[in-house]
């Protein structure tokens, strides 16, 4: 496959870099293309909620790849653009980001970035069919809490405010395309265990709630770490484990 990178689409601005890929089966067939934006007026987030974007102050851009997992394993590209990002915001900056599951990366405790998986369906003659997955990756680099909008200022912060000075959003953008690229070749085998350990090291778990939709209804619980897969497990007040598989639970 061709590296992360190999090609990238620079735009001053669009609705949405993820929807600039997914609605265009040339770019989704060039695994490692990526699509960078100045500004998102339409970006959005896991769940359908509204991406908040500053013009020239964030990292707003989108990955093309071409998953070899099991369809049910995709997910744990969340885990590794996420850890992606993290790794590159450590060496590009004086700040230690910790990680939310499945792909939120925070400082002190405020979001600095998001990340949205979308996928298409592709048919094939058996070589050329399969799985399509666009990942958005939006970090706010430069500028203030102050920026954003009153209703989000108290969850979202910047690396700049965190750190105290400007970020090179260029440099830290060539930094999470060099760590994904890195981590890439860790989902299959046994290198998958290294990635999720490198996930959970920098996690926020201990001391942490969740609520979450089970068979048996509405529960709470603390959760213990990721399986294999990399999906979230779960143990309830009663001692019931469970596994999340996607992020649809309340921290």
């Amino acid at each position: 496959m061709k590296p992360i990178g190999h090609t990238i689409l620079r735009l001053e601005e669009t609705p949405s870099t993820n929807t600039l890929l997914l609605d265009n089966p040339r770019h989704l067939e060039n695994h490692g293309l990526v699509a960078i934006a100045a500004h998102q007026t339409a970006g959005r987030g896991r769940m359908e909620r509204k991406w908040v974007s500053i013009p020239g102050k964030h990292l707003q851009f989108s990955l093309v790849i071409h998953p070899t997992l099991p369809s049910e394993e995709v997910p744990v590209y969340s885990l590794l653009s996420a850890l992606a990002v993290a790794r590159a915001i450590e060496e590009h900056t004086n700040v230690a980001p910790s990680l939310k599951w499945p792909n939120d990366v925070l400082v002190n405790g405020r979001k600095v970035c998001g990340i949205l998986l979308e996928g298409r369906s592709v048919r094939g003659d058996g070589h050329s069919g399969g799985h399509r997955l666009v990942i958005g990756i939006g970090i706010n680099c430069n500028g203030s809490p102050g920026d954003f909008p009153p209703d989000v200022r108290g969850i979202l912060t910047t690396l700049a405010h965190a750190s105290g000075a400007p970020v090179d959003m260029e440099a830290l953008f060539q930094g999470v395309l060099a760590n994904f690229q890195a981590l890439h070749g860790q989902l299959d085998g046994e290198s998958r265990s290294e990635l999720i350990d490198q996930w959970t090291r920098r996690a926020l778990l201990e001391g942490q709630r969740v609520r979450f939709n089970s068979p048996e209804g509405v529960r709470e619980g603390t959760p213990l770490g990721l399986t294999a897969e990399g999906y979230l497990i779960v143990e309830t007040d009663g001692g019931e484990r469970y596994v999340q598989i996607s992020g649809d639970l309340e921290w």
